[in-house]
């Protein structure tokens, strides 16, 4: 086998697929450590309090790949309020909120979560109508009154058990936001795929390479002649 590479081809080839390689690495770290979290117990803490009345909103999530509503209620803990989710309904349009007429007392098990925030891709916020692309305190405390705004915590509460209503019936359901991987809306089967893309095109890109300067002539194995 004979192989005259082109010097600055192979130099650009050989950065691009080093970074190719990294990425497709920085995805299965991703995928690693979140499959480790899957098997953890989440430290669970209980907070109680009471519902107040008027504060339900809307928030448009994603689980995995399936598109969902919550909706989400204030919790007056006292001297701080936290905003808690208590329905998952699983589609892309909204049904009608919760209604919630009168105080009522709130116990629940669950995990804190960081707020989420919106991004260039999210539909707008439509705070009139208490719909919101992001679970983000502190956008939603804004329809609220100062004096409760002001003590919204900026954290979310995830409760154990949410009410799904997009069956026949309300039924309890298993919050999927308690699982610690599930935190980001990436779930460990996506980045387990973006490092299979990752080093798929790191190994497309060497055999473009290979390909060119065969082509050329540069690279030949035993029993090949030049065209």
């Amino acid at each position: 086998m004979t192989f005259k590479p082109y010097p600055v081809l192979t130099l650009l080839t050989a950065i691009s697929v080093v970074i190719l390689i990294m990425f497709g690495n920085w995805q299965w770290s991703k995928y690693d450590a979140k499959m480790a979290a899957a098997g953890e117990e989440p430290e669970w803490t209980t907070v109680s309090g009471t519902l107040v009345p008027g504060t339900v909103r809307q928030v448009y999530t994603l689980t995995g790949a399936d598109a969902a509503w919550r909706d989400v209620v204030l919790v007056d803990l006292g001297e701080t309020a936290v905003f808690v989710p208590q329905t998952i309904h699983y589609s892309m349009d909204a049904p009608p909120p919760s209604a919630l007429a009168e105080p009522q007392a709130y116990a629940a098990r669950g995990i804190w979560h960081k707020a989420s925030h919106r991004n260039a891709f999210s539909t707008p916020d439509d705070p009139a109508a208490g719909k919101f692309s992001a679970f983000d305190p502190a956008e939603i405390a804004k329809t609220l009154t100062p004096e409760l705004a002001a003590k919204t915590d900026p954290r979310v509460f995830e409760p154990e058990t949410l009410v799904r209503t997009d069956g026949a019936s309300p039924e309890p359901v298993t919050n999927p936001f308690v699982r610690p991987e599930l935190e980001s809306l990436l779930t460990p089967e996506r980045h387990f795929g973006y490092a299979l893309t990752w080093w798929g095109l790191a190994i497309g890109l060497i055999g473009v390479y290979l390909a060119l300067h065969h082509q050329r002539g540069r690279l030949r194995f035993r029993g090949t002649q030049n065209p």
